[in-house]
């Protein structure tokens, strides 16, 4: 029996690729109050909580992994680079070792999905264990300068946990358990104990002077002059804002208009947002001036590419649906009665 879907999820996920297509709109926006305090808020937990996410409902298909994640990368990676050196950009060069931007997600995604035998660990003592482990190799892998964008390897290690943590927080039935039991006190209590820690650790952060860049995985400790506290902190301050995020949503499982919809349709935004950004990065920066043109960028982009037409497209080229498609017709061939 097919289980119900569960819309505060989706909700969840429309509002981090918001946040996903905001952030790279600012990256090329021009210049106006407040915007790398915002760009860096948004840095602060958008991909972690993406990640978690995506953890929580990984699993281990063949057909899958191959028709909608190897082979989509191999497709889209040489698109991207061919789309963006045919708008002049000099610096971008085809190869598969070296994720093009927004891509890294995806092909770390891939990775992640190939560990999931290793990271399904029966006794909660050794998914702690590993857990930690991931933790502590995030924080040690900044030392390493080697470590950097070739085969997306430095935020393969700075990212695990997050998805680590959602594949485990997933399978914990008795904690999602004892939230539903729990009386409105104990809600209220979390809730404002989330929003409290939310508070100090963005505080701090910016009272440590960290940036953007900081915060994306990309960049070793010696490049930007930060240590292992600093991103630390970072992840003080991502689990902080996960924790809010799923009280949050379980108070409201229900549809919402608009918000719902573009969260069922994430991978078509995701995968198209950055072809128009980068269109509008070397041909036409002029629209993204002024606050207001970044705000209606921003909404026109999530609906154009967030509606069910151009997700159902997307999910059938690049989400496997064809393969399934295939496999349903089979099966259905193959349970026809002889002639």
């Amino acid at each position: 029996m097919r289980e119900a879907r569960e819309f505060q999820y989706d909700n969840l996920r429309c509002l981090l690729i918001a946040l996903v297509v905001l952030g790279h709109l600012l990256e090329i926006a021009g210049e106006f109050p407040h915007k790398e305090t915002l760009y860096t808020l948004i840095y602060s937990f958008h991909m972690p909580a993406f990640l978690f996410l995506s953890g929580m409902f990984a699993r281990f298909d063949r057909g899958k992994f191959i028709f909608g994640m190897a082979l989509p990368y191999l497709v889209l990676q040489t698109f991207y680079t061919s789309f963006v050196e045919k708008l002049g950009d000099s610096y971008v060069h085809m190869q598969f070792s070296r994720p093009y931007w927004l891509l890294w997600y995806l092909f770390v995604l891939m990775l992640y999905t190939l560990l999931l035998p290793v990271y399904d660990i029966p006794s909660r003592w050794g998914r702690g264990v590993l857990l930690a482990a991931t933790v502590a190799l995030a924080l040690l892998a900044g030392y390493d300068p080697s470590i950097d964008y070739q085969w997306s390897a430095s935020r393969f290690i700075t990212f695990q946990p997050w998805f680590l943590a959602g594949y485990y927080f997933r399978r914990e039935k008795g904690l999602r358990l004892w939230w539903r039991q729990a009386g409105r006190s104990v809600r209220i209590g979390m809730t404002a104990l989330a929003a409290a820690c939310c508070v100090l650790f963005e505080r701090l952060l910016f009272a440590c002077g960290v940036t953007a860049k900081m915060l994306m995985g990309s960049y070793g400790y010696e490049s930007l002059g930060y240590d292992w506290r600093i991103r630390g902190l970072g992840m003080c301050c991502a689990a902080s804002v996960i924790c809010l995020l799923l009280v949050l949503a379980s108070r409201r499982k229900g549809r919402l208009p608009v918000v719902t919809t573009l969260g069922q349709n994430t991978l078509s935004i995701y995968l198209l947002h950055g072809l128009l950004v980068q269109l509008l990065r070397l041909k036409y920066r002029f629209l993204l001036s002024e606050p207001w043109q970044v705000l209606v960028v921003w909404l026109l982009l999530l609906l154009l590419l967030g509606n069910p037409i151009a997700g159902r497209c997307v999910s059938f080229l690049f989400g496997a649906g064809w393969y399934r498609r295939l496999q349903a017709m089979r099966a259905e061939k193959r349970q026809m009665p002889d002639a």
